[in-house]
């Protein structure tokens, strides 16, 4: 199955979106951070279990024209970064040993982005609109993890003719398109750039390609925290 990649890692119980940085990474994002701006980060995370501890917040303020970084919050003591005279060596050390003082260890999950539920409303108005663009199936699952979990590998990812997404098609209805020559091995085909590995041969076989498709339904919404870190 080739799907297409998520910024994320992992997602948490919440469905918090978690991406694992290291201390290096971590340094240049706040960098790159606005004034005003602020992230949010787990300084104990597990990808494994995706048990995520310590939450961590990082803002950055400005003072009579001076940008410096607060960092703390969630009942942890509140430290500073000033980054200001500081050549780029200076300023990462600062941010590593503000970072082990908290006691991250090389990584810490940042935070990419929250979880909303869809309102009964929202959920019964996107199942109608996919039942009205046709489907084999209609499944409905809480996010893209929980989706790729189930399937295990037995979810296909199809491109259109252009390159992008088309639909989902079981392992049973890939096999059977595959074998009719409906659907080709899209790294065939030269100067093109495709959602997946697996594209319909040409414009003709669309509409009985997207007939066999499985209709995705999340019931939640990732929204973006940034998008500085994506």
């Amino acid at each position: 199955m080739e799907l297409k990649k998520l910024k994320q890692d992992f997602f948490t119980p919440d469905g918090d979106g978690i991406l694992i940085m290291t201390f290096n990474e971590v340094a240049e994002r706040i960098l790159r951070m606005k004034c005003g701006e602020s992230m949010e980060l787990y300084i104990n995370v597990n990808k494994n279990t995706k048990e995520c501890l310590l939450p961590l917040s990082i803002k950055k303020e400005q003072w009579n024209g001076t940008p410096f970084y607060l960092l703390g919050g969630h009942g942890l003591e509140v430290r500073t970064i000033n980054y200001v005279g500081r050549s780029k060596d200076e300023y990462e050390t600062t941010c590593f040993d503000a970072l082990d003082s908290y006691g991250a260890k090389e990584i810490v999950g940042v935070v990419v982005s929250k979880s909303q539920e869809l309102t009964p409303e929202e959920l019964f108005g996107t199942i109608a609109e996919e039942k009205k663009k046709g489907c084999k199936y209609l499944l409905v699952f809480r996010n893209e993890e929980e989706m790729e979990e189930t399937f295990e590998g037995n979810l296909y990812a199809i491109s259109d003719t252009d390159g992008k997404f088309l639909c989902y098609l079981c392992h049973e209805d890939y096999v059977r398109m595959e074998d009719e020559g409906d659907i080709v091995d899209s790294t065939s085909i030269a100067d093109m750039h495709f959602y997946s590995d697996w594209a319909i041969a040409n414009s003709g076989v669309r509409e009985r390609v997207f007939s066999r498709r499985i209709a995705v339904v999340f019931t939640t919404r990732a929204e973006r925290v940034s998008t500085e870190i994506i």
